[in-house]
């Protein structure tokens, strides 16, 4: 690319302007990736935190979870189900996330008199727990999203420090480099010719006289 580049002036007011540009957008780019690092840092303490959660509340329960396996007739799981996930959104760094709102359940019918005492709080448990892995599931989208991101961001972060800000530099270096030069011989160019404009005067003084 240096071969190419015209060794003009406005050429390197050109280069200039473009490293300037080059140099206030690439804080930008670094202040984006380190926002999405560490959201993604929080994506993954929230996932971690929900599965922990998950564990206490069977934990907590779990004197009675083997009265799950009981036939009602049917497991108690059979009983509830996710419909469907009502899903918002968030806005990081420029990037949407989802983020859970409701989670919808279809809760089929059963009788109150022909079910044990503990159905409710069962199906109650169930729900929390369906609710919990729903979470999860967005928060691992949320990091997929926050990933791919990131890779894109990292690779325009790599393009700007390691490509176009040292060869427009470079460029830069040459350029003046050569205006330098040119300047030099046009100097040397100068003097020759006002020397030879001084001799050609005493010449003609010369023949005058």
């Amino acid at each position: 690319m240096a071969g190419k580049t015209k060794k003009t002036r406005p050429e390197l007011l050109k280069r200039r302007r473009l490293l300037a540009a080059y140099e206030r957008f690439l804080p930008t780019l670094i202040l984006k990736k380190q926002q999405i690092q560490m959201e993604i840092l929080k994506v993954r303490t929230a996932a971690a935190q929900s599965r922990t959660e998950i564990t206490r509340r069977i934990t907590a329960n779990d004197s009675w979870l083997p009265l799950f396996s009981e036939s009602l007739p049917g497991l108690v799981t059979r009983l509830v189900s996710v419909d469907r996930v009502e899903l918002g959104e968030r806005n990081v760094a420029g990037i949407a996330l989802p983020t859970v709102i409701t989670v919808h359940f279809i809760l089929k019918p059963y009788s109150l008199f022909a079910t044990p005492p503990w159905v409710d709080q069962g199906l109650a448990l169930i729900k929390e727990l369906l609710e919990l892995r729903e979470t999860i599931r967005v928060l691992r989208e949320q990091e997929r999203l926050l990933q791919k991101e990131l890779r894109k961001v990292t690779q325009r972060v790599n393009l700007f420090e390691k490509v176009m800000i040292p060869r427009t530099r470079e460029s830069i270096r040459i350029i003046r480099i050569q205006l330098a030069e040119e300047e030099t011989a046009a100097v040397g160019r100068a003097k020759i010719a006002k020397g030879k404009s001084a001799d050609q005067s005493r010449s003609v003084q010369e023949v005058s006289a």
